[in-house]
């Protein structure tokens, strides 16, 4: 049954991204955003969890070089599916999947301490990150749009949106308690 409906929440994605690339409606955020975009995600995320704490012993971890080959694929993949536009940028989420993956498992079989720490902090104040990330961004944009590089204003907007989901997730654990 859960084969099932894996493949029927793939094929629902896959019909919602072609149907908004196809009308030329991919390119309007309120489209391209609409969870049924991102519904094979939400599934492959609970059936990986599901094998990781079902398997955790069975499961192979690739070696570094091959996790460096698959991340500058993905990664290169998805930059060009940004620039490219259109249906490229509808499907996008595959190859940045496997390239962002193939990162952080890098990261970790490094094992650097501090590094593998700050992600899973970071893996704390994830959705706080999303929830602000994008009114963060406008505003900066709205005062210092083309002021400096758009490396430094990455760079920028991604420490400053760091802190506010930090504040953000203080502000909710605070006063909401589930």
């Amino acid at each position: 049954m859960l084969e099932k409906k894996k493949g029927i929440s793939l094929l629902i994605s896959l019909c919602w991204a072609t149907f908004t690339a196809l009308t030329g409606l991919a390119e309007e955020r309120i489209w391209n955003s609409f969870f049924l975009q991102y519904l094979w995600e939400f599934v492959l995320g609970m059936w990986l969890a599901k094998v990781y704490f079902e398997n955790s012993e069975n499961i192979k971890v690739p070696k570094v070089s091959v996790l460096l080959v698959t991340m500058i694929i993905g990664l290169g993949l998805t930059g060009i599916a940004g620039f490219v536009g259109g249906i490229w940028k509808s499907y996008n989420d595959i190859p940045s999947l496997i390239g962002y993956m193939s990162m952080a498992l890098i990261f970790y079989q490094v094992g650097v301490k501090w590094l593998n720490k700050f992600f899973e902090y970071t893996n704390k104040i994830s959705y706080e990150w999303y929830l602000v990330h994008i009114l963060v961004f406008t505003i900066y944009f709205r005062f210092a749009r083309g002021v400096l590089p758009f490396f430094v204003d990455w760079v920028i907007l991604m420490f400053i949106s760091y802190l506010v989901a930090i504040g953000y997730q203080i502000l909710v654990n605070r006063f909401i308690k589930i």
